[in-house]
């Protein structure tokens, strides 16, 4: 689940904009990124934009890695923050069919807690 101000969203099925060399969304995609956020929800901190990478699950299930999103951080708890458009186009980056850009092998391990 993504937060978008603290909303959770479950994806949907759409297709991911292209991203400029600046790496904000493209605007003939119709998806413009706004600079400004509000203050941490949960602890009133500052939130600024930075270029994250997400990894993109449903349920328990890592779906993809996406890299280039631009999010919200918080600067003091490091909580994250999604504009609605942002997740939309993440939304239809996982569920597209298109080749991805590089596969990883990620080895899987399982903390055992006495």
């Amino acid at each position: 689940m993504l937060k978008v101000y603290g909303t959770s969203l479950a994806p949907g099925n759409m297709n991911f904009p292209s991203t400029r060399m600046d790496g904000r969304l493209s605007a003939e995609n119709g998806v413009k990124m706004a600079k400004v956020y509000h203050k941490c929800h949960f602890c009133g901190g500052e939130v600024a934009e930075k270029m994250i990478t997400v990894d993109y699950r449903w349920s328990e299930k890592l779906m993809t890695v996406i890299n280039n999103v631009p999010a919200g951080v918080c600067g003091v708890c490091g909580e994250q923050y999604f504009k609605a458009p942002v997740v939309k186009a993440m939304e239809r980056l996982a569920r597209s069919k298109k080749r991805p850009k590089q596969m990883l092998k990620v080895p899987v391990r399982e903390l055992k807690v006495a």
